[in-house]
């Protein structure tokens, strides 16, 4: 079934947390690029590559306001102008959109799903959209399509050294009436706890734009979903705002990574457990060779009888010959 998932990130320079020796010291708009369209990029400022196995990439494409310069639709060009236009250590890189796309559309109603979406709310407003689309397998072994969209925070420049605007657009965050109409609504509900209150903050929190492509992410991919034929159907508002009265489902992509960490750790500790046996088991002939060379022999016999036994389990029976087979032969 159809499930909504829409989260917004800004892709910084800071790595939020200490740097590991001899790793990275910042995060890069290029490796972020190369992971989620799974190609090969350089890094001029860090003077190195960056390549991710990517196998479930199944689509990438650049998105661009109208009149762009043909270089914003080179992606390592592009995203290396981008920081070149930042100086500061900390600087924000650019905006993600992590989407979900519905099972029930083809590959191509998907993309072009993605692409409607996107040009109408990013791309109208002047942003370069990097679009990557990633199709791996689920926790219930089916496909789990997905759309990452690198968004860029300045506006494109001509005049500019790096073809970028000299501020960022603050708009694209949020619009400074709305912040302020936002903050106004919350302090008069936190103040008065009133009914009406509240429902003046739930308003002004709905002009927001994080809302509204909530909002207009389950527009488009119901659109998209009735225009396939399909009765599937999402919705951005929370469960309770639904009337749905059950706790919300756990988002299992930690979950696989768990499973797999877990198996992984499993093996590792079954080799070790292996290898600390044999070492004792060594310990021990050599403590029976000091002492008690003939009792050493016998345990080795001993050991050698139930290895054959053991490896008897498991042979074909055509493989295993009986003594009176020999003497016939």
């Amino acid at each position: 079934m159809a499930i909504y998932h829409l989260r917004l990130k800004v892709l910084s320079r800071a790595l939020g947390r200490a740097a590991k020796p001899g790793g990275a010291s910042r995060r890069s708009a290029i490796a972020a690029a190369s992971y989620r369209s799974g190609q090969r990029l350089y890094d001029d400022a860090q003077g190195r590559w960056f390549q991710f196995d990517k196998p479930d990439v199944v689509h990438t494409e650049i998105l661009a306001p109208a009149g762009a310069p043909a270089w914003v639709f080179d992606r390592q060009t592009l995203w290396n102008l981008v920081e070149r236009a930042e100086k500061r250590m900390d600087a924000q890189l650019a905006r993600e959109v992590e989407i979900t796309l519905p099972r029930e559309l083809s590959r191509e109603d998907q993309i072009a799903l993605v692409r409607g979406f996107v040009r109408e709310h990013f791309v109208a407003k002047g942003m370069i959209a990097d679009v990557g689309i990633h199709c791996p397998d689920a926790a219930d072994g089916q496909e789990q399509p997905h759309a990452h969209v690198m968004l860029t925070l300045r506006p494109l420049d001509p005049e500019g050294p790096f073809g970028f605007a000299a501020r960022k657009e603050r708009d694209w965050n949020e619009r400074e009436d709305v912040a302020h109409a936002v903050a106004e609504a919350r302090k008069r509900f936190n103040d008065t706890g009133l009914p009406e209150d509240k429902d003046a903050l739930d308003a002004a929190e709905a002009t927001r734009n994080v809302n509204v492509w909530r909002r207009e992410w389950a527009a488009h991919a119901n659109r998209a979903l009735a225009e396939a034929g399909s009765t599937a159907r999402i919705d951005h508002r929370t469960l309770e705002a639904q009337g749905i009265f059950r706790l919300p489902l756990p988002n299992l992509g930690l979950a696989r990574h768990i499973e797999k960490a877990y198996d992984y750790l499993k093996d590792r500790v079954t080799q070790w457990v292996a290898v600390k046996k044999r070492a004792a088991l060594h310990a021990e002939a050599e403590h029976l060779k000091q002492r008690d060379p003939a009792k050493l022999a016998d345990f080795v016999l001993r050991l050698g009888d139930l290895a054959e036994s053991f490896a008897a389990q498991f042979r074909h029976p055509s493989q295993t010959r009986t003594p009176e087979a020999d003497y016939e032969r």
